[in-house]
């Protein structure tokens, strides 16, 4: 962060339209931004994990955080795309003599309320769940909410379980989305250890594991997915999905010398790398001949192989068989093969569902008034509006928000790229897009660097872009996709 103090204001020919200039006023970390023809004063730093928003992009009124690509309004602050789930501090901008000075931090203007429909139901607590709470009563829905969750825990953050927490560098304070308190102060009711037992679609109804039967005006099924498990596999196999999950990984770390992680997936190396880096001596095993080649390519994959080889992982891929010697020597083992939609409930509900609950580009349902999002949702998705079902953070949070605001009335399509990170030790890699199947891959820059673009196409068409250490590349490459111009990139 800079330490340019901005008591004195700054000179205007320093601050040109198209700029910005991060400072200090007083204890407040603030980021000037001139963006056409007015400058704003906002919070300097992203809420969601702190990135510094100097190194954003600013498009038509909003700017864009370089890790995770949240969206914030510069004029209010307020949150636009998730990841970020807290608004921005905003403050009063003067001109005088030349020089522009930051004055009272601005109240955020309140939304115009309504109670319509009298009470929305949320099946799941994920970002997809939480998003739609949080939005609704962001954007001045005063109704009943109820959001339900089968973990025992507050939801939590997803992504920090096999990053951060899980290697020891992130303590558990830090997950919970927000505190308990947060959900009393704004009238969600949350029901933890829950589970909805089955829809009464015609009566508006659902049945909660505990006998209790809820009416809704609106439902939201945000179920997720699970695990997939190991066929015969033994009962010391651990997965990754929960928070208590995470913590049985860990305490078992804790006690152990050897891991083997089965799987090769983006889960199964992050998870790898964890533990590599509590100490652990760490086998990845998997029927695949280079890491996520499926998604990456062959030579991204090469590239992720070597980072975890470099640190001390080993490898033993293209193995259809489980090596049971390897197993027998492992003290911890920890199976990342992927995860299935939930869509059981929307089945015995007599909701469309094929490989997840089928949605239209509202995320509604083929029931009036019930909507999905998140990992179970498939939507018209990507430049081909093929069935789409994405198993990202980012994007469960952003369909959230997006049912959030079609429930107010909104009636947005979502159309937002689809877009994940995944950290392998201190090299992160950012996506973008859906290139499954592409059939040309332009690598610029140097893999080996840890400075490239890597540009996925199919028919001559680009559908996905993933970056290392080019985090405004991948800023304005989601800019030029969500105008269709994928030529520019």
């Amino acid at each position: 962060m800079s330490d340019r103090d901005f008591a004195a204001g700054v000179p205007e020919s320093e601050l040109p339209d198209g700029s910005m200039i991060a400072g200090r006023l007083g204890e407040d970390e603030i980021l000037l931004v001139h963006d056409d023809h007015r400058v704003h004063a906002i919070g300097a730093s992203c809420s969601h994990y702190h990135a510094p928003l100097a190194g954003g992009l600013v498009i038509s009124g909003t700017i864009r955080c370089p890790w995770h690509h949240a969206c914030f309004d510069l004029k209010s602050g307020g949150v636009l795309r998730a990841p970020a789930m807290t608004a921005l501090p905003v403050w009063r901008v003067e001109k005088r003599d030349g020089r522009f000075f930051i004055g009272a931090r601005l109240e955020r203007e309140r939304p115009a309320e309504t109670a319509i429909p009298e009470s929305v139901v949320i099946v799941g607590a994920g970002a997809a769940g939480v998003n739609v709470a949080d939005t609704l009563r962001s954007e001045g829905y005063t109704g009943r909410i109820v959001l339900i969750s089968r973990d025992t825990d507050l939801p939590f953050d997803k992504p920090n379980l096999s990053k951060d927490y899980l290697a020891g560098t992130a303590p558990a304070e830090w997950l919970p989305l927000h505190p308990h308190q947060y959900y009393e102060d704004q009238r969600i009711e949350l029901r933890l250890g829950e589970t909805v037992a089955g829809v009464d679609t015609a009566a508006k109804s659902i049945t909660t594991s505990s006998g209790d039967r809820i009416a809704y005006g609106v439902l939201v099924l945000a179920t997720g997915a699970t695990p997939r498990q190991l066929p015969g596999a033994a009962s010391n196999v651990l997965y990754l999905r929960t928070q208590r999950d995470a913590e049985r990984i860990a305490r078992k770390a804790g006690a152990s010398r050897r891991a083997v992680v089965i799987g090769s997936s983006f889960i199964g190396l992050e998870v790898a790398a964890s533990l590599r880096q509590k100490g652990l001596d760490v086998t990845v095993t998997s029927p695949d001949q280079t890491p996520l080649e499926r998604v990456l390519g062959k030579e991204v994959g090469e590239r992720v192989r070597a980072i975890h080889e470099d640190r001390g992982v080993v490898f033993r891929l293209g193995q259809s068989k489980l090596d049971d010697a390897l197993l027998r020597d492992a003290d911890l083992i920890v199976a990342g093969i992927g995860v299935s939609p939930e869509i059981q409930l929307a089945k015995d509900a007599g909701i469309a569902t094929s490989d997840g609950i089928l949605v239209n580009e509202y995320l509604e349902t083929s029931v009036p008034g019930v909507y999905a999002c998140g990992d179970v949702a498939s939507w018209p998705g990507g430049p081909m509006k093929e069935p789409l079902r994405v198993e990202h953070w980012v994007v469960a949070g952003r369909q959230g928000q997006t049912v959030a605001r079609n429930i107010l009335g909104q009636r947005r399509a979502f159309d937002a790229v689809p877009f994940f990170w995944s950290a392998h030790f201190d090299v992160v890699i950012s996506y973008l897009g859906h290139g499954t199947g592409s059939d040309e891959i332009e690598i610029r820059g140097s893999l080996a660097a840890n400075d490239a673009t890597v540009v996925y196409r199919r028919s001559g068409r680009t559908t996905a872009v993933a970056t290392v250490g080019r985090d405004l590349v991948s800023l304005k490459a989601e800019a030029a996709m969500e105008r269709g111009d994928v030529r520019s990139i």
